[in-house]
């Protein structure tokens, strides 16, 4: 009988320098790579905002031009600034208004906005309605409806629309920013200005929720 013998060979492992080898180029390739996902991410972000701020400057423009025809909207003069902050947390909806004339601050915006009353006047009801800028009790909110409605994915951000002359100069947007601007906000309760547990409804993703 004849037997046929195979020899084994020997399974050989990978070498402590391959090793090291392989390691090396994973590291490098690591640091290429990552930090250019990571450049990608925040371009990609901020083409985003960018896109997402245009956007609300296009609907800012459009309403205070709408009240600027009927003679409600910002005053025209070089020395007349303002800026409307838009503040969102967790789906909460605050507005607020500044302005200042020739270095000066317009406290009550009488100075800067015509129809001044019904950009700082309060709504009494604290709520925002479904009715158009044109008959709207207060233009500022309003406004935040309008913004609101512009934005309707944003659950918290940041968002200053700038005046300058009667028009909109530019607008800041950032995203996943629940920064509030300190100062009292038009139509809002107190008691959500002092950071307690809202009171009122309040402007929520473009429509009216009612507190729980």
């Amino acid at each position: 009988m004849l037997r046929f013998f195979w020899k084994q060979k020997r399974k050989k492992g990978f070498t402590i320098v391959e090793l090291i080898v392989v390691i090396a180029i994973i590291a490098i390739l690591t640091a290429i790579l990552v930090p250019t996902f990571i450049n990608y991410l925040v371009q990609s972000r901020i083409a985003s905002a960018n896109t997402s701020a245009a956007s609300i400057k296009r609907t800012v423009e459009s309403f205070v031009s709408e009240l600027t025809v009927q003679g409600k909207g910002l005053k025209i003069g070089r020395g007349i600034n303002a800026q409307i902050i838009f503040m969102v947390d967790k789906g909460v909806w605050l507005v607020k208004a500044e302005s200042k004339v020739n270095g000066k601050n317009d406290p009550d915006g009488h100075m800067s906005f015509n129809d001044y009353k019904n950009w700082w006047g309060k709504n009494a009801t604290f709520m925002m309605t479904d009715e158009t800028t044109t008959f709207d009790q207060n233009h500022l909110l309003a406004l935040c409806r309008a913004v609101a409605n512009t934005c309707e994915d944003l659950n918290t951000g940041f968002i200053m629309a700038f005046f300058t002359n009667g028009r909109c100069a530019g607008v800041v947007y950032i995203p996943d920013c629940n920064y509030m601007w300190p100062g009292t906000y038009s139509g809002i309760p107190s008691s959500v200005q002092s950071g307690r547990k809202q009171l009122r409804p309040l402007l929520v993703h473009g429509r009216t929720d009612p507190a729980p």
